[in-house]
C-alpha cells in the first residue's frame, strides 16, 4: 500500500510543476497585457437604492496567460475598467484559447436620468440608470 501513495504523490508534484510552469511561478518573468473583451453587460441589482454593476466577459489567448487584475476608475459620468492577463515571458504554452467572467460593481452613485459610459479595454456602452 506504501508504494501507491508514494506513487500518487510523485504524480501530484508532477502535476504541481507543470501548473506552476505556466502560471510563472514567484520568480518568473511575467508579460502583463491588456485583456481582450469579448462581452460587456450592465445590469441594475433589484435593491434600494439600486446598485449597478457590469459583467464583462474576457480572454485568455492561450494556456499560459490568466487573469491578473482589474482597476475601475470614474470621472463625471464615465466609467474606466482596465483590465489584465498575465503570461509568463518566452514561455511555449498550449494554443487553447480560455475566457474568463468577472462582475464588477459600481455601487449606487448614480443620479436617475443620467446617461453614464463604461469603458472596458477596448470596448465601450452606455447605460441610462433607471
Amino acid at each position: 500500500m506504501r508504494p501507491a501513495l508514494t506513487g500518487v504523490a510523485l504524480v501530484v508534484a508532477t502535476a504541481g510543476m507543470v501548473v506552476s510552469g505556466c502560471n510563472g511561478g514567484p520568480s518568473a518573468d511575467v508579460e502583463v497585457r491588456p485583456s481582450p473583451i469579448h462581452q460587456v453587460d450592465v445590469r441594475f441589482m433589484e435593491s434600494f437604492p439600486v446598485q449597478v454593476a457590469v459583467y464583462i466577459q474576457g480572454g485568455l489567448p492561450d494556456g499560459c496567460t490568466s487573469f491578473r487584475d482589474l482597476k475601475t476608475s470614474r470621472s463625471g459620468n464615465t466609467i474606466k475598467i482596465d483590465v489584465t492577463n498575465q503570461r509568463p515571458k518566452d514561455a511555449i504554452c498550449t494554443q487553447v484559447y480560455g475566457y474568463f467572467e468577472k462582475n464588477v460593481n459600481l455601487g449606487t452613485d448614480f443620479t436617475s436620468g443620467q446617461v453614464y459610459t463604461v469603458q472596458v479595454n477596448d470596448r465601450t456602452t452606455t447605460f441610462t440608470m433607471p
